[in-house]
């Protein structure tokens, strides 16, 4: 690990993050840096008489150290729902044996999706937080691309575009991720000159900090994607690729212009944030290259990485596997050996982005002998529920390095579209990356339990057991699919096509582990729990619960319907409605699932009304319908939050009951395209009106404990039983 600012300054910032995190108690702890000289990072805990001395190679390894001894020795975490530790009085004098080593030289973090489906909005403080965190769980390579926007509008100027031309092709600050993917542009916009200005100097203070601590940010790169006015100005070479509902325009990598403007972009983005040789770009992330030799593929990657190289000649090109199985009827073993051969081995940093459910390394000869990392991608979208693979997890990264085709390994990492939930893996995760595997899971979730509520149980350790077994163990791609963030329709039977986020398909069946997980929780918990991480897992299981509760419902009223049942419809429409009410009630409890807490940080950042408007359309938009209004991309980032739920969602599906109910009342036909027309323009006015939305704050809606101790009594799922349940 190599300190551009010095080992004190990495001293410095080990010891400022202790005092975010720990107040007072900091003073009981000291910071020791030791640089690794590009040797593996290590941490060890000194713990006696006169304090605990973390030791590490780096501010990160710090940070790991005191997480370590955080849940080691005080039974306490920090996670995203418990920022602030228990400690107790007299600090137990537990150390490591000796040095933990890494096996890993690379622990990423990040999609560049995130950047639009979760940190689009965040300020300082909120980064500030969650910079701690990564630290805390050993994270030494992060994806960054807060202010890159900047970078672009000085390069777009600088070629020839007007202010406005560069800032409309820019578009909104949700939807800026696919610009950088090159899958969008002009989406959403203009861009406002105040949001680059601002995420600009909010880019350089996020850079500064993670580099104080010794990550090593990976920033953009260039992959030919540029205005359709500069090209056509220049009369350059280009293509035009299509993804969904989009058309973006790719320069040919063999005209003048892509080496000159993606030379002046990096040259641009150095000047600004300076550079940690690492940048990401991906050419055709989920298009269908334009050239099916195997020498123009090769041709196309050299440019892109001779770009990098023009301007920094230490430039690692950090590339997404995704496309060598998204599109893999395009890529075969030839045109993907033609791709990667064409980059020396020592200047690729490749991440295998879901290897937790579909690995690429198996099918791509381990990436040619490619430093690679093993990833688990985990969301996608933000889409709701309970989800992920414990198991595979805590041991595949060792396994994958073990084979003769993973041998080149390098590193594991979080690639989540959006994060916040299942906070278990990423705890899990941090584990996994600095000892190579967890062998003994079962074991692991006690000791995570205790750490997570402060105390070890028969009913809590039993929940787990039982999580881990039904949600938490699964082949599935996904979490299974929500019928309430469904558009529903008319057509066929009735029943909804899920979005295309790639969630397991909705079932109404309650697993009886998952309902009996829910009742041992809620027995557990004590009003003190509430607010806690205690009172946040019963919230997401008692939201699981009320997903394949609202389901049933769902279908049952679909085939009353298809029966001319007016009387069974109304019963099942009746109980399914309720149910999404309770659902937006259970929410309203919790402050991470709360839209009017997205919007305001969207509004936050504007300077004028227009730009609060421009804001706030985005930010509702990237949720709903996501691209136009018949996009086959709508509600692929549909969330189970309070407000979104209640006036969204719920109205959605009332809308549909109340088509059904005049249907039945007057014998008429079920005019499925009357109503989606019906249905697309109230979305689209939900957007644009801003109304609706007001969230009760968690005070007023009540203590989780006390919401959800109410709602069970009208599920049967309750106690236990197989099917759905029915309000009484």
């Amino acid at each position: 690990m190599t300190f551009p600012h010095g080992p004190s300054a990495a001293v410095s910032a080990g010891r400022g993050l202790l005092q975010r995190l720990l107040g007072d108690r900091a003073a009981e702890f000291t910071v020791e840096v030791a640089p690794g000289n590009g040797g593996p990072d290590w941490f060890e805990v000194d713990a006696g008489p006169h304090g605990v001395a973390l030791r590490g190679s780096s501010g990160v390894a710090v940070a790991s150290a005191l997480r370590w001894y955080l849940r080691a020795a005080c039974k306490a975490q920090i996670t995203w729902d418990a920022s602030v530790p228990r400690l107790p009085d007299r600090l137990p004098r537990t150390g490591t044996p000796g040095p933990t080593i890494s096996p890993y030289r690379h622990h990423y973090h990040f999609n560049v999706c995130t950047f639009g489906y979760t940190t689009a909005f965040w300020d300082w403080t909120r980064w500030e937080r969650h910079i701690d965190w990564m630290a805390l769980h050993g994270v030494t390579t992060p994806l960054a691309m807060t202010g890159m926007e900047a970078a672009w509008h000085r390069a777009l100027l600088g070629a020839g575009l007007d202010d406005e031309a560069a800032r409309r092709f820019l578009g909104g600050p949700a939807h800026l991720p696919w610009n950088w993917l090159a899958s969008l542009d002009h989406w959403c916009g203009p861009l406002p000159r105040s949001w680059i200005d601002s995420h600009a100097e909010l880019g350089r203070r996020i850079l500064d900090r993670e580099r104080a601590l010794g990550m090593r940010p990976v920033l953009q790169g260039f992959s030919g994607h540029a205005p359709r006015a500069l090209i056509a100005d220049r009369g350059a070479r280009s293509t035009t690729l299509r993804w969904w509902d989009f058309d973006i325009d790719v320069l040919d990598p063999r005209d003048p212009l892509f080496e000159e403007f993606g030379t002046t972009l990096l040259t641009e983005q150095t000047r600004l944030f300076g550079t940690d040789h690492l940048y990401a770009a991906d050419p055709f992330i989920e298009t269908t290259p334009p050239v099916t030799d195997p020498d123009d593929i090769t041709r196309v990657a050299r440019a892109v990485h001779g770009v990098m190289t023009a301007v920094d000649d230490r430039a690692t090109w950090v590339l997404q596997a995704w496309p060598f199985s998204y599109r893999s009827d395009y890529w075969t073993a030839e045109r993907t050996r033609a791709f990667l051969d064409a980059v020396p081995d020592d200047r690729m940093l490749i991440l295998d982005l879901w290897a937790e459910h579909e690995p690429v390394w198996r099918h791509t000869d381990g990436y040619r002998g490619k430093p690679w990392v093993w990833c688990m991608l985990h969301n996608l979208g933000g889409r709701p529920g309970l989800y992920g693979k414990l198991d595979e997890l805590a041991t595949g990264a060792a396994r994958a390095g073990a084979d003769a085709r993973g041998g080149s390994l390098s590193g594991v990492g979080a690639s989540m579209e959006a994060f916040g939930g299942d906070p278990v893996l990423y705890e899990l995760l941090a584990d996994v990356a600095w000892q190579g595997a967890v062998t003994d899971v079962t074991a692991w979730l006690e000791s995570w339990t205790e750490a997570r509520y402060g105390r070890r149980t028969p009913g809590l350790l039993r929940a787990w057991e039982l999580l881990h077994a039904t949600v938490y163990t699964t082949d599935a791609p996904g979490p299974p699919g929500s019928v309430i963030v469904c558009r529903p329709t008319l057509k066929g039977d009735l029943r909804p096509e899920p979005p295309v986020h790639l969630a397991a398909p909705p079932s109404p069946t309650v697993p009886p582990g998952l309902a009996e997980a829910w009742t041992l929780l809620a027995d557990e918990a004590t009003r003190e729990d509430s607010a806690g991480p205690l009172g946040r897992d019963l919230c997401d299981v008692t939201a699981q619960v009320l997903t394949h509760v609202a389901c049933a419902h769902q279908r049952r009223a679909a085939d009353a319907a298809l029966a001319r049942d007016a009387d069974g419809f109304r019963a099942a429409a009746t109980a399914l409605l309720t149910t999404i009410e309770d659902l937006d009630s259970t929410l309203a409890t919790r402050p991470e699932y709360r839209l009017d807490a997205w919007l305001l940080d969207a509004r936050s950042w504007a300077t004028t009304p227009a730009e609060a408007e421009l804001y706030e359309t985005g930010a509702r938009r990237i949720l709903t319908l996501w691209g136009h209004s018949r996009s086959e991309l709508h509600d692929y980032s549909g969330r189970h939050w309070a407000g979104l739920v209640r006036s969204f969602h719920l109205p959605r599906w009332r809308s549909w009951c109340e088509y059904i109910d005049r249907a039945l009342a007057t014998g008429s036909p079920y005019r499925a395209e009357e109503f989606e027309a019906f249905l697309v323009d109230w979305e689209e006015r939900w957007i644009a009106d801003g109304a609706g939305t007001t969230t009760p704050g968690t005070r007023a809606a009540g203590t989780t404990l006390d919401v959800v101790r109410t709602l069970m009594p009208r599920y049967r799922a309750s106690r236990g039983q197989r099917t759905g349940a029915n309000p009484e």
